[in-house]
């Protein structure tokens, strides 16, 4: 299959043949040519459709391929790389706790995103409080306090809170701090664990 056919059905929106020209690939062969048509403005309803497509692939080569679609200068692409992410669970922390060290930090912040929608909540939330200690964008932070007060459950997620609070004592991480220290209501009395 040409890849410039796949990329003109993409573009014209011809779900017909994109369904016939991806079955004809290997699951290899779908996401080199997926990587090429996601750099590309596309309609919502093909995104949802090779969305549908990309998670039925084996995590090792799907899991891969949505973290492509974190670098992408499309909003819409890089939302949906960001809710597709949970389909593959937990076996996708392991890409996603890689790109937490990423050079962009935009990318940091994606998997942040991801990460907080993954059904793994103790597994995601030591990862959030680890990385918490090591961040320094504050856009990143801000989101990884707001995962926290959105997922937590325990008096260390408050604790990560109040550490970043501490350290970086910064007006907007202190808004979004306390707002995420409400959200934790009675786990958000401080404890005698520290991080």
């Amino acid at each position: 299959m040409d890849h410039k056919q796949l990329r003109f059905y993409c573009q014209t929106g011809n779900l017909k043949k994109i369904r016939e020209s991806l079955a004809e690939l290997s699951p290899e062969q779908m996401a080199e040519n997926l990587r090429g048509v996601f750099q590309m403005p596309l309609r919502p309803e093909v995104l949802e459709y090779l969305g549908a497509e990309m998670v039925r692939l084996p995590v090792d080569i799907g899991a891969p391929l949505l973290v492509d679609l974190l670098y992408s200068e499309e909003a819409a692409t890089r939302n949906l790389g960001i809710e597709l992410f949970s389909a593959y669970g937990q076996d996708a922390m392991e890409v996603l706790r890689n790109h937490l060290n990423d050079l962009d930090e935009d990318v940091r912040l994606f998997a942040v995103q991801a990460l907080s929608l993954i059904p793994a909540r103790h597994e995601v939330l030591q990862l959030l409080r680890a990385q918490c200690l090591v961040e320094r964008d504050m856009n990143v932070l801000a989101t990884i306090i707001e995962a926290l007060g959105d997922l937590g459950t325990y008096a260390e997620d408050a604790d990560a809170i109040r550490t970043i609070m501490r350290s970086l004592n910064h007006p907007y991480l202190e808004f979004v701090a306390n707002r995420a220290l409400e959200r934790l209501g009675s786990h958000a009395e401080p404890s005698a664990l520290k991080l």
